[in-house]
């Protein structure tokens, strides 16, 4: 298959995948929706959600981004690029499909695992967009890392969910202190995969995820303010994901990618 089918072919998959999550986000898969579902098993680590608006601006940089495979597709690194994310991208819109529909039948043990697939395809994607990048072409590496970012917090609440939904003791600690442990450890994990992945946006929509938190943890329709450390972890987390972006893209001689 030729670079201009391959990329027409991300397209199909993309507006299948957009297709499937307005059906869900509506409650037209199951009758409910995605919300819903979501505060069936409300978490200490669950976001507010206004939150959740970023998959606007994540499906939005997705669409911009395959437009820009079709229009250049004589363009040396969007060929490139096409050639080595095409399989990996239509792996990635088949797990977020399944995902969708398996939480919106309340199968949440089901899609953790197709969220952490997700994840995974995601973050092997940054790794390709990153071969033979020259620094300068930048809306890929700024549309999967962004997307990377935000599914890898989805996961740890996804996770979470699960284990309330599972009615899971904690060992007989404390919620809260379970989710400093969580959110003290996810900053870890996303300083981890930032060495790997490299893309200085990464962390943001992470930063971002634990503003949300913070909120509901302060807010009347949320735990109004009832754990105060908790609060201040999840704001120092916000603190220190975008000192991690700075320091990234300070590393990367003042760019959101390094040259390869």
């Amino acid at each position: 298959m030729d670079t201009t089918k391959k990329a027409w072919v991300n397209g199909s998959f993309l507006v299948a995948t957009i297709g499937i999550n307005a059906l869900g986000a509506l409650g037209y898969i199951n009758g409910l929706t995605q919300e819903e579902i979501s505060n069936r098993f409300v978490t200490l680590i669950t976001p507010s959600p206004f939150t959740f608006g970023i998959w606007g601006v994540i499906y939005s940089l997705l669409v911009i981004s395959v437009i820009m495979m079709i229009v250049k597709k004589n363009d040396a690194y969007y060929q490139r690029a096409v050639d080595r994310i095409t399989v990996l991208f239509i792996v990635s819109c088949i797990l977020n499909m399944a995902w969708i529909i398996a939480f919106s039948y309340v199968q949440i043990e089901l899609s953790v695992l197709f969220i952490f697939g997700l994840v995974i395809t995601l973050a092997l994607i940054c790794r390709e967009l990153l071969k033979g990048n020259d620094g300068k072409h930048w809306m890929l590496p700024l549309t999967f890392g962004t997307y990377t970012g935000w599914l890898l917090i989805a996961t740890v609440v996804n996770t979470a969910a699960m284990l309330v939904k599972l009615n899971w003791s904690g060992f007989g600690i404390p919620a809260d202190i379970w989710a400093i442990i969580v959110l003290v450890a996810a900053i870890i994990l996303v300083t981890a995969l930032l060495l790997r992945i490299r893309i200085a946006v990464f962390p943001l929509p992470v930063a971002w995820a634990y503003f949300g938190i913070y909120n509901y943890l302060r807010a009347p329709h949320g735990y109004k303010g009832e754990f105060v450390f908790l609060q201040n972890i999840a704001l120092a987390g916000v603190v220190v994901l975008l000192a991690l972006a700075a320091i990234q893209f300070y590393r990367n001689h003042v760019s959101l990618i390094p040259k390869s």
